[in-house]
């Protein structure tokens, strides 16, 4: 039943699922023998048939006609209704079958017994029902004629026109930079090798990429390069011809009536040939591989160095043509939205005869969010227009409410919206729920659609993957946008939604989705709401009354961690409807039983609760996708039918005290990601032979009590393909173990599939590891291997030569004296930690492509190797044995940072520094007390931060020999003075420091020499710690550049420092931010 066309309406995916779900087995075998029932339900389908008909029609009047939108939110309604029955249907049966799968099971029937009570309610309901849909699905039907509704009429957007080469660059704000970058681009040849090349402008809808193409179109620098040029504004429709005729009618100054595509690609070739040309293809919604490389044809006959610009909305778009990097968009500074919205406002920028409408216009020119046509539209609103309370109206209307207005950013965004799919529509409308300015990560809001069925179930693809590609689709049209340089914890990037699009989001959505704001009192018009979130859950507890009207919810979010408090679960079995609960950091010590009653729940929250233990009449929602537990850290134990959920997708136990995994998790066949620990205990051990039921995990896996398994299982996990990390713990330590060879065979049997990139080993008593730990063919793919505290082990696996590992981690191996005896020809990362038996000189030869090394606790006296090109980061830590680096200096042209930490003997840092370590930007040195000095040259020049510590020879000398005045890159440094003998007398030293530093801390001196600090004029920030003598600041006080200041742990110092009360306090007022032991003062 494929409904989805691109430009479809909303709700005809909504229909789909409809449809779907009536010919589904569960359905088909309710209504078996029903026969009244069963033509009900081909009346309701013939019904929403005819239904679907006008959906086209009706989504474009909705803008010009309220009506109209009012007739399409009561369908949706009503849809809403008939899913919720046939996800009713769909519920009983799937119980009724785990019911009957039970019955002969002593342990579940005392918790778990059918009752075919809820059967008989619904049997007795469900004609009523279906009669009820299909009455007022009559009554909306019998609308169409009044609102002109017509039956397959697809007509686009209206009023668009197309673009033209021409720009008044007196209203162009804030492109300047962008338009040099690709004027640059535009101006320079060979740059990709290709004869002709095309430079991609991507952005959202009204962001002035079009303006932007006009500002290079009609640069003076490129009219010259070019022989020929040619504007083409592309639009929905990728029509070759048209645009080919376009190009030809301007290449020869001529119109262009040759309609034969051969011929007046023919012609368009000979006018071409040798000369360089300049096209832009404006505002290009789609376009396929062939069609583009059929309107390239006659590009090969240029010259070399012709470029081609592609304007578009589409990321997709500029991926199929682009072969320069794509220019994107970004948003204008608050001051150019500021500058292009008064220019349209007033008769002169930015000037106005009335402070208060330049007061109210800078904050509509906020509102705008950076978007041109925003700032560009909303002043053309306002022109001329004197009174105040317009242009309140206008800034505190949300944009959808200006509809009437003459607004054309509705146009230009309800564009983007119009073109997408229907199943992208439904996706983009639940974003709805997100309030203004809200970060959301891809994995959450994908399983959030999930629960909600806005995901189809495809062969050979998971319904996650569905929702990551609806993700990216969204992304690549500008709906989403990733936050730059922001990222989990886990390294996932942040999305957000322009507030433009957000306000888009809203209006498309309407009734049905509720927010509750920080700052809204009431909540109204609840009735049809089906879905609902808030930021401060504590507002929520005072609204409960109005979520009460809200009895067909279906989402139930709170986004800020915190929580409820005092919550009585349940007002929520009111909420029968129910798929989405976000109850994370509420206060719940104990989970009622009652949960069970909401049958329909796909998605549970209950992440950083008090919870001890979960009801096991929870085991009963057959419905349950995602069950997320983590960080409720009082957890020790899981139901012991949780198998029965066998629906579940995702389970996140991580960081809680679960003890022991239930039996019959093998049943959960669905189950893609389990987060923590798949714990065995003593007596649980032989449960490992769930996991190899469990086909679908993916991702990480981590698997701990390994110890504990009594019979070793053949082929756990060789067949989980989608599984790219695998942690396996034994527990406790390695020495623990009464039988090595048992411990072999159960790692023997734990062979991982070809496809594994990750893999950890802890606490395996085994004396030598399987021999698949070092076949190449096993182990392919294996770009991590982590082997730790398996000290039984006298030797390591020769694992280098797997051809992809790059990372490779030793700890707590006491018998292994060498690694490295052999070249790792690909290794990038090398960490070894409590390995005593590693002496003498480590060889660094053996790995020519090492880029992080990381010695710990081992006893190497010092590095032998030859050029290290590619490392770029060295730490030695806790090697009491280390005496030295290479003779004649470390030749690491590429290092960037090393760190030095307790080395006793450590007499003296690499030499030739300067000349040899060229980019060194991070040195730390720690508890070297035999470190006397830095090496003859001083330091590397490009050296940006330096932390010194416990290296009493070093600080307590003449601290002038450091040569830090000529290091003007220097702008963080860290000197601790303490657990010395003497305290330091004074610091910073005259001339001591370059007059550049931005940053200083200062820990366990007795005195500030004011002289050293009047030299340092660009110090922003500096930090005192551990000062216990320290009696005052100096006389000459601090410099003026600062403006951060933090004193700890200065108990004399900081009574001095007291706001308007301290003795030295005039010394500091100047300083916007002081702390005080961390507290703002």
């Amino acid at each position: 039943m494929a409904l989805e066309v691109v430009g479809g309406a909303f709700l005809s995916s909504a229909l789909a699922v409809l449809f779907d779900r009536m010919a589904s087995r569960p359905v088909l075998d309710f209504i078996r023998g029903k026969k009244n029932a069963a033509g009900l339900l081909h009346k309701l389908k013939i019904k929403l048939l005819s239904v679907n008909k006008l959906l086209d029609d009706a989504e474009e009047k909705q803008l010009r006609n309220s009506r109209v939108r009012e007739w399409l939110n009561e369908l949706k309604h009503v849809l809403y209704h008939a899913d919720d029955l046939l996800d009713e249907i769909k519920t009983e049966a799937l119980r009724c079958k785990m019911e009957q799968e039970d019955s002969g099971s002593s342990s579940t029937n005392q918790v778990l017994k059918f009752s075919s009570i809820s059967i008989h309610e619904l049997d007795e309901s469900l004609e009523p029902r279906i009669l009820e849909i299909l009455d007022r699905l009559q009554l909306i039907v019998d609308e169409k004629d009044v609102l002109d509704l017509k039956e397959g009429v697809k007509d686009g957007p209206q009023g668009r026109l197309p673009t033209t080469s021409l720009v008044e660059e007196s209203s162009v704000y804030g492109r300047d930079e962008e338009k040099e970058a690709i004027i640059k681009l535009l101006l320079a040849d060979g740059m990709t090798g290709n004869k002709t090349d095309v430079l991609p402008i991507v952005g959202m809808g009204g962001l002035g990429k079009t303006t932007l193409a006009q500002l290079v179109y009609n640069d003076d620098r490129v009219k010259q390069r070019f022989a020929h040029r040619s504007w083409s504004c592309v639009s929905e429709e990728f029509d070759v011809i048209k645009i080919t005729q376009t190009i030809y009618g301007a290449v020869t100054s001529q119109t262009c009536n040759i309609t034969d595509l051969d011929m007046l690609q023919v012609e368009l070739k000979k006018t071409l040939t040798g000369k360089k040309f300049l096209f832009v293809l404006d505002d290009v919604w789609d376009v396929n591989l062939m069609k583009w490389d059929l309107l390239s044809r006659p590009f090969e006959s240029g010259g070399h160095g012709s470029k081609i610009i592609v304007t578009t909305r589409n990321e997709d778009v500029a991926c199929r043509t682009g072969t320069l990097p794509s220019e994107h968009l970004v948003q204008l500074s608050e001051e150019n939205c500021w500058l292009l919205f008064s220019k349209h406002a007033f008769k002169n920028a930015g000037v106005t005869a009335d402070p208060l409408l330049e007061v109210i216009g800078k904050q509509i020119a906020q509102k705008c969010k950076g978007l041109p046509l925003a700032a560009k539209s909303l002043g053309g609103l306002l022109r001329s227009e004197p009174n105040i309370e317009k242009w309140q109206e206008i800034l505190n209307n949300d944009i959808w409410e200006l509809q009437d207005k003459g607004n054309d950013i509705l146009p230009a965004l309800w564009l983007s919206y119009h073109y997408l799919p229907p199943h992208l529509k439904r996706c983009f409308a639940y974003c709805s729920i997100f309030p203004q300015d809200y970060e959301f990560y891809k994995s959450k809001l994908v399983l959030l659609w999930m629960a909600e069925d806005l995901l189809p179930l495809r062969s050979k693809t998971t319904i996650e993957e569905v929702g990551e590609n609806y993700f990216d689709d969204l992304v690549s049209r500008s709906f989403f946008q990733h936050v730059p340089n922001h990222f989990s914890g886990a390294g996932e990037a942040v999305f957000t939604m322009h507030d433009l699009i957000h306000d888009l989001a809203n209006f498309v959505s309407g009734e049905f989705c509720v927010r509750l704001e920080n700052n809204d009192s009431v909540l109204e018009n609840v009735s049809k709401s089906r879905h609902f979130s808030c930021m401060d859950a504590s507002a929520v507890l005072h609204q409960w009354d109005s979520l009460y009207e809200a009895k067909y919810l279906r989402t139930f979010l709170v986004l800020k961690s915190g929580g409820l408090s005092k919550l009585d679960f349940d007002i929520f079995l009111k909420l029968q409807c129910l798929r989405v609960l976000h109850l994370s950091g509420s206060v719940i010590v104990e989970l009622p039983s009652s949960i069970s009653k909401l049958k329909h729940l796909r998605h549970l929250d209950l992440s950083y609760l008090s919870i001890k233990k979960l009801p096991d009449e929870m085991c009963t929602l057959y419905n349950l996708q995602t069950l997320l537990l983590s960080f409720s850290a009082n957890l020790v134990e899981l139901p012991t039918d949780l198998g029965r959920l066998i629906n579940l997708r995702h389970l996140d136990i991580f960081a809680t005290r679960i003890e022991k995994m239930p039996p019959r998790m093998g049943k959960m066949k669905d189950l893609q990601t389990l987060s923590g620990v798949f714990v065995l205990d003593k007596y649980t051990g032989d449960n490992i032979v769930e996991i190899k039921e469990l086909q679908q995990l993916r991702g990480t896996l981590r698997i701990s009590g390994l110890r504990n398994i009594v019979h070793v299982t053949d082929a756990i996990m060789r067949r989980k393909k989608h599984v790219d990390e695998l942690v396996l713990e034994w527990g406790g330590k390695s020495g623990d173990t009464d039988d090595t060879q048992k411990e072999r065979d159960v790692l023997e049997n734990l062979q991982p599939h070809t496809n594994l990139k990750k893999l950890a080993i802890q606490s395996y008593g085994g004396t030598r590891f399987p021999g698949w730990l070092e076949d190449l063919s096993s182990l392919s793919n294996l770009v991590r291997l982590r082997l730790l505290d398996c000290g039984n082990c006298l030797s390591l696996p020769s694992v280098e030569q797997l051809p992809s590992l790059q990372e490779l981690e030793i700890q707590g191996f006491n018998g292994v004296a060498t690694v490295g005896s052999k070249p790792f020809p690909n290794l990038r990362k090398l960490r070894l930690k409590s390995c005593p038996e590693v002496t003498g000189a480590f060889m660094l030869a053996c790995f020519p492509k090492l880029e992080i090394l990381d010695l710990v606790d081992v006893n190497v006296e010092s590095l032998n190797s030859p050029s290290l090109l590619s490392l770029v980061e060295l730490t030695i830590s806790s090697c009491p044995n280390f005496v030295c680096f290479p003779d004649g200096g470390l030749d690491a042209p590429n290092l960037e940072t090393i760190k030095v930490h307790e080395c006793s003997k450590l007499r003296s840092l690499p030499q030739h520094m300067h000349n040899l370590l060229p980019s060194l930007r991070r040195l730390f040195v720690h508890d070297c007390p035999e470190l006397e000095s830095f090496p003859e040259g001083g330091l590397p020049s490009k050296l940006q931060c330096l932390y010194l510590g416990g290296c009493k020879k070093l600080l307590i000398g003449n601290r002038m020999q450091w040569g830090l005045p000529t290091l003007t890159s220097l702008y963080i440094l860290s000197v601790n003075f303490e657990r010395y003998e003497q305290v330091v007398d004074s610091f910073p030293d005259e001339g001591l420091l370059p007059t550049t530093l931005s940053r200083l801390d200062i820990y366990g001196i007795s005195k500030l020499d004011g002289k050293g600090f009047t030299q340092l004029t660009s110090l922003k920030e500096l930090a005192i710690h551990d000062c216990s003598e320290l009696r005052g600041l100096p006389d000459e006080g601090l410099p003026t550049s600062l403006s951060y200041l933090l004193i700890r742990d200065c108990p004399l110092l900081e009574q001095r420092c007291q706001r308007e009360t301290g003795e030295d306090w005039p010394k500091i007022a100047h300083i916007k931010s002081i702390f005080i032991n961390l507290y703002r003062i």
